[in-house]
């Protein structure tokens, strides 16, 4: 039997995804993305299977989760994916990319972005990386500003032009130098 590591944050715990949980993490994450709320912008069908296929993030990559403890619901996820995947659109050798970040509306304000965010960086510091990036749209200015408050650097040198009507990214790095083991002991 193999065990999965997990990180306790009040009443949530962050941990991988298990292969029976895919499915419910990619109605995690197009819901996470408002995408299941009426009247809401539809991703185009590309954009679509990305959100919804979990298991291949999770070949990828690392697909986390973050659980509920008192329901055992799944209300969080993030994946990280290597230099090279062929699910990444960013990573440069040496990084890890960190991409599609959602968390149900009735878990936001909660703490819960940030602690995705924290443990994906110290997963990514403990494999080696170098930085981890990600991009977010342009006008999501709740998220950027959450990324600069833990350190994420806007890049704008990396970011490209998008034909209308794809959503226009901006690209944000964190440098990872010997942050898996302050994350590790809460420093």
């Amino acid at each position: 039997m193999t065990t999965t590591p997990t990180v306790a944050t009040g009443t949530y715990v962050i941990r991988q995804a298990r292969p029976e949980e895919y499915d419910a993490v990619g109605r995690l994450t197009y819901e996470g993305f408002g995408h299941h709320l009426p009247g809401a912008h539809q991703p185009d069908e590309q954009r679509l299977e990305l959100l919804l296929d979990a298991a291949a993030r999770a070949r990828e990559g690392v697909l986390l989760v973050a659980e509920d403890e008192d329901s055992g619901r799944l209300v969080g996820t993030a994946s990280l994916l290597p230099f090279g995947s062929s699910l990444s659109r960013q990573a440069e050798e040496g990084e890890v990319e960190l991409r599609l970040l959602a968390v149900l509306p009735e878990a936001r304000r909660t703490g819960l972005g940030q602690k995705l965010l924290d443990e994906s960086a110290r997963l990514a510091a403990d494999r080696g990386a170098a930085r981890v990036v990600l991009d977010t749209a342009v006008d999501n200015e709740p998220s950027q500003r959450l990324y600069r408050r833990l350190g994420y650097v806007r890049r704008p040198e990396r970011e490209k032009e998008r034909p209308a009507p794809k959503v226009q990214l901006v690209v944000y790095t964190l440098d990872l130098d010997g942050r898996g083991e302050r994350l590790a002991t809460g420093g």
